[in-house]
């Protein structure tokens, strides 16, 4: 819902640079309408370009590099390309951490790309973007003011309840206009004439402050509260000491994993992912078409074997085509001797499964 509410902004600033109000009058008069993210984009975004009218083709995948991070060369080429055939640029879609493997893109020079087109940047950090708490990743982050939306979810590394998400908008009075919500007599006509200077004389006296007017929802529950009960427990400080220990985590399974005889690294450890799979020493090395389907369907069988034996519960990905282990480290309980237990576990149920092959 935040990526929604961000890229409907994103909408409404392309459309007015047009003349056109979308909110008002429907996204007709917009030629080619176009959403420019990379190809670890998070699925979400296909479904906000649906719901917003814009159409899941409108997403554009720009090429990721080997580290699976934007290619912004890639998307200067794509951008003059589009320009040329008369499409109009929506949005880039950045991401502040990626959910596959923790990739940040460039954000920096992505922001001068978009300054100087004049096009809308939105941040994806669901997960990633209190990554920039950490000093160790914080330069990844680079200035987040040149953003004109980016979004962040409490309920994934602050352990906030499940569907608490928030969407910040450089311009209030553009995502006013994108999702205002029509008059009506029940709510405006029962809320008498309030003097600023006079008492309150009941709730009903003064609405406060009228969200509704600024996404999707109009009858929401108060989300904040919950964020403000975790800051108020452990301070930003704790929040700080959190990601940092769980980017710890990650790195010291990185360590781990380069450091046994039958377990491979498979992606960059950025934040508190790590993506690895079980190699058999016979497999090592090798990268032909029946080894990586072998070793695809052998991790998928080591999976299942650790989950089975309840010690350890990782999820999975796929990179570069490889079926891969991917542990994101966000619980507040979890310890380093869990991480250990993870490779402990991969180990012995890879050694376990080959040899039932």
């Amino acid at each position: 819902m935040a990526n929604l509410v961000g890229l409907g902004a994103a909408r409404q600033h392309a459309a007015e640079r047009l003349g056109v109000d979308p909110a008002r009058d429907g996204i007709q008069a917009l030629p080619h309408p176009r959403i420019y993210a990379s190809t670890e984009v998070h699925h979400v975004v296909y479904r906000a370009a649906a719901v917003l009218g814009l159409g899941r083709r409108a997403v554009v995948h720009i090429p990721a590099d080997e580290a699976l991070r934007l290619d912004v060369a890639a998307l200067g080429a794509r951008l003059r390309q589009d320009q040329a055939a008369g499409c109009t640029p929506i949005a880039v879609v950045a991401n502040a951490g990626t959910v596959n493997t923790g990739a940040i893109d460039p954000l920096p020079e992505l922001g001068k790309l978009c300054q100087e087109q004049g096009i809308w940047l939105h941040v994806d950090g669901a997960y990633g973007l209190l990554g920039v708490l950490d000093p160790q990743t914080a330069p990844l982050y680079g200035d987040l003011r040149v953003a004109d939306s980016f979004v962040l979810d409490p309920h994934k590394w602050l352990a906030a309840p499940i569907g608490c998400g928030a969407v910040f908008v450089r311009e209030g009075k553009l995502l006013g206009r994108a999702f205002t919500l029509e008059a009506a007599a029940y709510v405006e006509e029962s809320q008498p004439v309030y003097d600023e200077d006079a008492p309150l004389t009941c709730q009903f006296d003064d609405f406060g402050y009228l969200f509704h007017h600024f996404g999707v929802e109009q009858s929401a529950p108060s989300r904040g509260v919950q964020v403000w009960a975790i800051l108020k427990e452990i301070g930003a400080e704790g929040v700080r000491a959190r990601i940092c220990r769980h980017n710890g985590y990650a790195r010291h399974l990185a360590e781990r994993v380069q450091s046994s005889p039958c377990l491979e690294l498979m992606a960059p450890v950025i934040l508190s992912i790590c993506c690895f799979r079980y190699v058999p020493p016979t497999l090592r090395g090798r990268t032909d078409d029946q080894a990586t389907t072998l070793l695809n369907q052998l991790n998928r069988e080591v999976l299942a074997r650790v989950r089975a034996r309840g010690r350890c519960i990782p999820s999975a990905t796929t990179v570069h085509g490889a079926f891969v282990i991917r542990p994101c480290y966000i619980n507040p309980r979890t310890t380093l001797a869990d991480v250990d237990a993870l490779v402990e576990e991969v180990e012995s149920c890879g050694a376990e499964a080959w040899q039932a092959h």
